[in-house]
């Protein structure tokens, strides 16, 4: 029974993401901060990616991308909706073994939230903040 009500829970709130973001064409973009490295400031990674309506059914598969650049098999864990907001836990293997939290809120044509990621980097632990927006530019 239990099962059945956390499974009722979870379709019901992936429906309202879905029902909140717009599938199309969209301009995800990322601006990361080291806190030990208070020099290190690149510019703002932009990508533009076509949301497809099972996309905008999961969040995850919006963000993965992004949040994770050079990580793979990525699995997000503690997933959960409140409104219009999407947090989570998630860790990646591949060439940085990250491990990130992160809290997105969305309208149907925008997304703004933060990540903060621990990668290993050469045999040491780098922490960064990360700020991420994204908006719908139109269909695909």
């Amino acid at each position: 029974m239990r099962k059945l009500a956390a499974l009722t829970a979870l379709v019901a709130t992936t429906l309202a993401f879905a029902d909140d973001v717009s599938p199309g064409l969209w301009e995800i973009t990322m601006e990361t901060r080291v806190p030990a490295d208070p020099s290190f400031a690149p510019p703002p990674f932009s990508i533009q990616q076509c949301v497809t309506a099972e996309d905008a059914r999961d969040p995850s598969r919006l963000l993965g991308s992004m949040s994770t650049p050079g990580a793979s098999s990525c699995d997000y864990s503690d997933k959960s909706y409140s409104g219009n907001t999407f947090s989570f836990s998630m860790q990646c293997a591949g060439s940085y073994g990250i491990q990130s939290t992160g809290r997105v809120s969305f309208t149907g044509n925008t997304m703004d939230g933060a990540i903060e990621s621990t990668a290993t980097v050469a045999g040491k632990p780098v922490q960064t903040q990360n700020k991420i927006s994204a908006r719908r530019l139109g269909a695909c």
